[in-house]
């Protein structure tokens, strides 16, 4: 198990370019998980620019395996009254891994309010199962780092309906910046098309989009990660996806299209 800090930390800066050499501990097959690699984007970006705002919204091109050597490179798109945005490309020595864009907002007075969904009516985590049988050889790498468990939906590879409401959190207090932490704990679970797969296959992240509805403080405890397929086919998935915490606060909203190979 790998404390997620301790990757973050492992940054060289040099000038406008921060290094990281990819942690295996994090790894998805040949490449860091979809998570990760967003959440190092952030941290080049949250590192390089000052008094930044709380992110509002993220979207994310994952354009080749972030393997060996992967340089960040941040750069300002616009920054205005309120809302700053940001531009973060990563390359490693063998090509192209990622192009994000992140909004970061400052609270403004609104008349308009509309209250957030509650927590879905799923298992609690005490009482839900495993998503993954300790070592089981299915697994990739990097979920050794969560506890992860089904509160609802169907398992992978069962035929089931294609919704899984999984609770996870990180084994290991995460520690640095709680933003960066949601990132990385909010791609832990696999997508929920995984229970239509007719047996295990691999599958890669293409596009991801998120929206945090409330800033963090803290991702120590359970958070339930609710994701539907909403379309699978010509090897493809596109999902919905929501995230809260056990008290039942909602943080954040996601789409993600998903490159299947089953």
């Amino acid at each position: 198990m790998a404390v997620l800090s301790d990757s973050f930390d492992a940054f060289v800066r040099d000038g406008d370019r921060f290094t990281s050499t990819a942690p295996e501990a994090w790894a998805q097959g040949r490449t860091l998980y979809g998570g990760m690699t967003l959440a190092l984007a952030h941290e080049a970006a949250r590192r390089y620019f000052d008094e930044l705002p709380p992110l509002r919204s993220a979207q994310c091109l994952f354009v080749g395996p972030a393997a060996g050597r992967v340089h960040f490179l941040p750069g300002m798109l616009r920054k205005g009254r309120s809302t700053t945005m940001v531009a973060v490309e990563a390359v490693s020595d063998d090509g192209p891994v990622l192009r994000a864009s992140f909004v970061f907002g400052a609270s403004r007075d609104s008349a308009v309010a509309v209250e957030p969904p509650g927590l879905p009516d799923v298992a609690k985590p005490d009482e839900a199962i495993p998503l993954f049988a300790s070592g089981h050889e299915r697994a990739p790498g990097f979920t050794a780092n969560f506890d992860m468990r089904l509160g609802g939906g169907a398992q992978g590879v069962s035929g089931g309906e294609p919704m899984m409401a999984t609770w996870a959190k990180f084994r290991e207090p995460p520690g640095g910046d709680p933003v960066s932490a949601l990132l990385a704990l909010a791609d832990a679970p696999p997508p929920a098309a995984i229970t239509r797969f007719p047996r295990v296959a691999p599958l890669s992240s293409v596009t991801w989009h998120i929206d945090l509805v409330a800033e963090p403080t803290d991702v120590d405890g359970w958070h339930l990660l609710a994701a539907e397929a909403e379309h699978a086919g010509e090897g493809l998935t596109t999902q919905d996806m929501k995230l809260w915490r056990e008290d039942g606060q909602l943080l954040a909203i996601g789409r993600q299209n998903i490159a299947i190979f089953a």
